[in-house]
């Protein structure tokens, strides 16, 4: 690299759209850290290259073919047949790579893949090339760069190739901030240089990390927020005009301890400064921020632990989307669309009438989940007998597609077997407000209309909206099933909106709060209870329903502004699948 060559990255806007470098804000920056403390001996080669240590280069020199094997490029092909290069990434492993979750619009793993291996970007000698199985992003992810962290698994394992392709090492023990202080490290990828080009050779640099606060003293203002995230820690150039900068996001900064490399942080975020004419360049006099790596090992190997599952319950016929060309959910038809909503069936004791007071959804074919204050707390008197499946207008025998009239689905009730509450149901209250009820027989998913739902074996990324879906009530339920757009709403408000109520919501991680997009008035009429909030994920390169939640609590008043409260799965995973077998 030549004298003041830096490595910048690209600003992503809080919806999605990439501000160039030309006109963006924010300069995003690779994530790293240092390598202070004594790291015990790696258990898999990892991080030793084939060639000797070199000693550390400055201002974005040129590396050398092999010297950085973890490092990958990776691409977005947004339009097919045009590939751009977007940001790096470090293999972890032969099924993972770690880069930045800015780096990408949308986790589809369709539209991106990497090269390992890769020297020149310009070359295809010597590189593999990888598509993407999945994208998985940091579930507490948001665009303005908190929990700046992704995982790529490639449709095939990795194959190290002696000298070219290898894993890079995690940082495994936490380094004192004075022992943070006195490393330096290198970072490389291939970010803009000062001509504001992509490098087409891997460029290196050696990089001092700088202490919290005096990073938070010279960062702008309305920068602060990054040096003062926990989850990040601050780098700049040894060399003045040397630094992280466009296309370096998601790359690594590496220590060494021996001849052995850590991995300690992924290129984030940075300043920008204005060089006249209206264009702007990455600020290299002030530090960069990066993702701390060490801080997300233990989400790390809890992916690492269910490699064989695309869900839960190990289901490859879960949430199918229907009408899949449709791109907005608020657009597709609502008959069939979502065929695990199930009605409860109560009967009063020594009586024959049903009543439908709670929801719930099908998630296994002997298994609905509902929350349990509708088991324990909805009917005194009365005890819930069976299970409707495959519903949408209760008042009906047979439901019509109103696109197809001559096709016909009928119901199915299933008697309960047993009920089974969450084993830490309202400890504390609202809190774990979950019920698996077991059915007598077996549910008829063979119908289009009867089909269960898709949980999450972890807590996933969702973007703001999200679908909900059940039956309204007010006195009565409303006779077919309905549908409403939400977007996610920061728990802290929703707590501080419940306690003005006087309902004190846990502080747990199970708690999930939505608010309606846009909801028609009279807005009175809420959802009833067990109502399932959903997403889209795309897995095995098809697009499939997973649960997000289900309803717990309605905002009262008929306030269109509050935020409804729905449990997740968050504690609930690993009782589920014991339960379920």
């Amino acid at each position: 690299m030549v004298h003041s060559r830096v490595l910048c990255i690209l600003f992503v806007a809080p919806m999605g759209k990439v501000i160039s470098e030309r006109r963006g804000f924010l300069c995003l920056f690779a994530a790293l850290l240092f390598a202070g403390a004594a790291q015990s001996e790696p258990d898999t080669n990892c991080g030793v290259r084939q060639l000797d240590a070199i000693g550390l280069v400055v201002k974005g020199e040129n590396a050398q073919p092999g010297d950085w094997p973890w490092h990958v490029a990776l691409y977005d092909e947004k339009e097919k047949g045009s590939p751009q290069y977007s940001c790096g990434g470090s293999i972890i492993s032969k099924y993972f790579v770690l880069t930045a979750a800015h780096c990408f619009v949308e986790p589809n793993p369709v539209r991106y893949w990497f090269k390992a291996g890769v020297h020149q970007l310009n070359l295809e000698t010597d590189t593999v090339r990888y598509a993407l199985f999945e994208i998985i992003l940091h579930p507490k992810f948001n665009r303005k760069l908190y929990n700046d962290i992704a995982l790529l698994r490639p449709e095939r394992t990795i194959e190290f190739i002696p000298s070219r392709v290898h894993p890079i090492c995690l940082w495994s023990e936490p380094a004192s901030a004075i022992d943070m202080l006195r490393q330096t490290g290198i970072s490389v990828g291939f970010g803009f240089n000062e001509d504001h080009n992509i490098s087409n050779v891997l460029q290196q640099a050696t990089m001092n990390v700088t202490e919290r606060k005096r990073c938070i003293e010279v960062m702008p203002p309305h920068l602060h927020y990054l040096a003062q995230d926990e989850g990040k820690i601050c780098a700049i150039g040894s060399i003045s005009g040397s630094s992280v900068c466009s296309g370096d996001s998601g790359g690594g900064l590496y220590f060494q301890t021996g001849k052995v490399w850590y991995l300690r942080g992924i290129v984030s975020a940075g300043a920008r400064k204005e060089v006249g004419d209206g264009k702007t360049s990455c600020d290299t006099s002030l530090p960069a921020t990066y993702t701390d790596v060490m801080k997300y090992k233990p989400w790390i190997a809890a992916h690492e632990k269910i490699l064989d599952e695309r869900n839960l319950l190990k289901d490859d016929k879960c949430g199918v989307v229907r009408n899949a060309n449709i791109t907005d959910e608020a657009a597709k038809p609502v008959f069939n669309q979502y065929p695990w909503n199930a009605l409860l069936e109560f009967r009063e004791n020594g009586k024959s009438q049903i009543h439908l007071v709670c929801s719930g959804v099908l998630i296994h074919r002997r298994f609905v989940l509902t929350v349990g204050h509708c088991i324990d707390g909805i009917l005194s008197g009365f005890r819930l007998a069976s299970v409707r499946l495959g519903e949408f207008n209760i008042r009906t025998t047979e439901d019509s597609d109103p696109s197809a009239p001559e096709r016909k689905t009928v119901t199915q009730s299933v008697d309960v077997e047993a009920i089974i509450r969450h084993p830490s149901l309202n400890q504390p209250m609202y809190s774990n407000d979950l019920a698996l009820v077991k059915l007598k027989h077996d549910a008829d998913t063979g119908k289009e209309n009867i089909q269960p739902i898709c949980l999450p074996s972890l807590d996933d990324f969702k973007e703001s909206s999200l679908t909900l879906s059940g039956w309204k009530r007010n006195k009565y339920v409303f006779p077919t099933l309905e549908r409403n757009t939400m977007n996610l709403s920061a728990v802290t408000e929703c707590r501080a909106e419940y306690k003005a109520l006087g309902i004190n919501l846990p502080t747990t991680d199970d708690v999930v709060c939505a608010i309606y997009k846009q909801l028609p008035k009279p807005n009175c009429n809420n959802y009833a209870s067990g109502s399932a909030l959903q997403y889209i994920k795309i897995v095995d390169k098809k697009p499939r329903y997973f649960l997000a939640g289900l309803m717990v609590l309605n905002f009262p008043f008929c306030r269109m502004n509050g935020s409804e409260v729905f449990v997740n799965l968050n504690s609930a995973a690993e009782w589920i699948k014991s339960t379920v077998k």
